[in-house]
């Protein structure tokens, strides 16, 4: 079992959840402690929100949250916000959470080709 730690972060009055993957947690413990000489990118692998996409709460299939619903949920709809801005919400007051996620987005290789699977036959015809 392999685990990886989310910041899992839900909207007020809502049962959706929200979380964002961090690589490096001392990294992240420093940032959320004050240390604002320190990038996002240090500690955050990759710059994408996430949310269950068949179910309630962080448990099922994840997938990637939509640019306008991030406006949306977020921000009131404002649309000179971005991705970025949401992610630190999320990491300033999101809760902590390691865990199994081998099921997630962010595990699956290449999950536009079959969960990162993919068995290649080569040109079969006529045989």
């Amino acid at each position: 079992m392999s685990t990886t730690t989310a910041v899992i972060w839900s909207p007020e009055n809502s049962q959706e959840e929200f979380l964002v993957f961090v690589d490096d947690v001392a990294e992240y413990e420093r940032w959320k402690g004050g240390a604002t000489d320190i990038a996002l990118s240090r500690f955050v692998g990759t710059f994408s929100i996430l949310k269950t996409t068949n179910s309630v709460g962080h448990t099922g299939q994840l997938g990637e949250v939509s640019k306008q619903e991030i406006q949306n949920v977020f921000f009131g709809g404002d649309k000179n916000k971005h991705a970025e801005d949401a992610i630190e919400i999320i990491l300033k007051e999101g809760k902590v959470q390691k865990a199994d996620y081998s099921h997630s987005y962010k595990l699956t290789l290449n999950p536009g080709r079959g969960a990162g699977s993919v068995k290649g036959q080569g040109n079969q015809q006529g045989r």
